[in-house]
C-alpha cells in the first residue's frame, strides 16, 4: 500500500514537471530548495525513524516496572543540571517521552538519541547484501533475511546492549557476543519476527489485491495516476490500512519485544544499564556458571512481561505514530508550497 501510495505521488510530481515532451523542467534555484529541506528535515526524520522508533522502545523492553530503589546516575556532565532522569517512584522511567529523553540527555548528551547508531548501520546494510546473496542462492525460497538476521545475530544482540548500558569506550564490533550462544538464544525469535514482517507486508497486498486494487510489481515504473480512484477506492485503502495496523500491534510488537528480552538476557554481569534491568527475569535465569543457560527462554522472555509493560509499550508506540504523522503532515505542509512555486 505504501509503495502503490509512493508510485502515484512520483507520477503526479512528473507529469505536472514535465513538458510536453518528457522533459523535467527546473527553476535554477529548485536544488537549494532540496537542499534546505533536507538539512531541515533529515535531522527530523531521522530521530523519529530511530530514536522514536528503535532505540526508545528497545529501553522500554528491558526495563523493570517494579525495581527496587533506582535513580539514574547523570553520566554527562554537561546535562547533569537538568535534574535527575528518575521521576515518579514506582512509575517506570519510559513511560513518558519527557522523562526518557531526560534520561538520554542525562547519560550522553545528545549523542544519546543516537546511541548505537552505528552498529545499527553496518547491521542494516551487512542485512542487505547478505540477504541479497542468499537470495540468488535460494531464489524459489524466500528465506533470504531470514538467513542474514541469523547470521548477523551477534549484530543485533551487541546494539541491544548499546543502547540499554552506560556508555562505553569499547567499539559495537568489540561487544559483539560469542556466536554460537547469541544464535542458540536468539534463532528462535528472529524466525518470528521474520514470520511476522513478512506477514505484515503479503496480508496487506493480498487484501488490497482480493479488494481489487492496483498492485505495482517490483521495479515496475510508476505510471500516470488512474482515473477511477473514487470513493470505493478510498474505503478499500482504509481497510487494507486497519488490516496492517492489526497485524502490526498483533504480531510485529509482540515479536520484536520477545526478540529485544532475549538478546538482553545475555548481557554480561559487568555492564551497568541506565535503566532499572532484572537480569534474573524473576528467577527465571541461571548462570551458565553454575550450570544454566544463561538467557532467557521464549516462553519465559513473554511470561516476565506483565500487563503494565504491554500497555506501556503500546501507548509508547502509539505515540510514536503520531509524532511520525505529525512530522509528515509538516512536511508536506512545507512540500506543496514549494512544488507549487517551482511548477509556477
Amino acid at each position: 500500500m505504501l509503495q502503490h501510495a509512493a508510485n502515484l505521488g512520483h507520477a503526479i510530481v512528473r507529469r505536472h514537471i514535465e513538458d510536453g515532451e518528457g522533459n523535467v523542467k527546473l527553476p535554477g534555484w529548485a536544488p537549494l530548495v532540496v537542499l534546505a529541506d533536507a538539512v531541515v528535515f533529515l535531522p527530523v526524520f531521522l530521530i523519529v525513524g530511530y530514536t522514536l522508533s528503535k532505540l526508545i522502545p528497545a529501553i522500554a523492553i528491558v526495563e523493570d516496572p517494579n525495581p527496587p530503589a533506582y535513580e539514574p546516575v547523570a553520566l554527562d556532565e554537561s546535562a547533569a543540571d537538568q535534574g535527575p532522569a528518575a521521576l515518579v517512584p514506582g512509575k517506570p522511567i519510559t513511560s513518558s517521552l519527557r522523562a526518557t529523553r531526560r534520561l538520554l540527555s542525562s547519560v550522553a548528551g545528545w549523542r544519546a538519541y543516537f546511541r548505537g547508531f552505528v552498529c545499527a548501520a553496518v547491521l542494516a546494510a551487512a542485512e542487505g547484501s547478505l540477504s541479497q546473496i542468499f537470495g540468488s542462492f535460494l531464489p524459489l525460497i524466500p528465506v533470504g533475511a531470514l538467513l542474514a538476521r541469523l547470521a548477523l545475530t551477534q549484530f543485533g544482540t551487541a546494539w541491544t546492549h548499546i543502547v540499554m548500558t552506560a556508555p562505553t569506550e569499547r567499539k559495537f564490533y568489540q561487544r559483539l557476543p560469542p556466536f554460537k550462544k547469541a544464535f542458540e538464544a536468539t534463532c528462535f525469535p528472529l524466525l518470528a519476527i521474520w514470520v511476522a514482517d513478512s506477514a505484515a507486508v503479503v496480508i496487506p497486498l493480498l487484501v488490497a489485491q482480493a479488494l481489487g486494487l492496483p498492485i505495482p510489481r517490483f521495479g515496475e515504473e510508476p505510471t500516470d495516476p488512474p482515473q477511477n480512484f473514487d470513493g470505493a477506492a478510498a474505503w478499500k485503502s482504509l481497510v487494507i490500512f486497519v488490516v496492517a495496523i492489526i497485524i502490526h500491534f498483533g504480531a510485529v510488537v509482540p515479536t520484536n519485544v520477545l526478540l529485544t528480552r532475549v538478546q538482553a538476557s545475555l548481557l554480561p554481569e559487568d555492564e551497568e544499564t541506565i535503566v532499572p534491568f532484572d537480569r534474573s527475569f524473576g528467577g527465571k535465569v541461571e548462570p551458565a556458571i553454575v550450570g544454566g543457560k544463561g538467557f532467557v527462554s521464549m516462553r519465559d522472555a513473554l511470561a516476565t512481561f506483565p500487563v503494565s509493560s504491554w500497555v506501556r509499550i503500546y501507548k509508547l508506540y502509539a505515540k510514536v505514530i503520531a509524532v511520525s504523522f505529525a512530522a509528515w503532515l509538516a512536511f508536506v505542509a512545507v512540500l506543496i508550497p514549494e512544488f507549487i512555486l517551482i511548477k509556477s
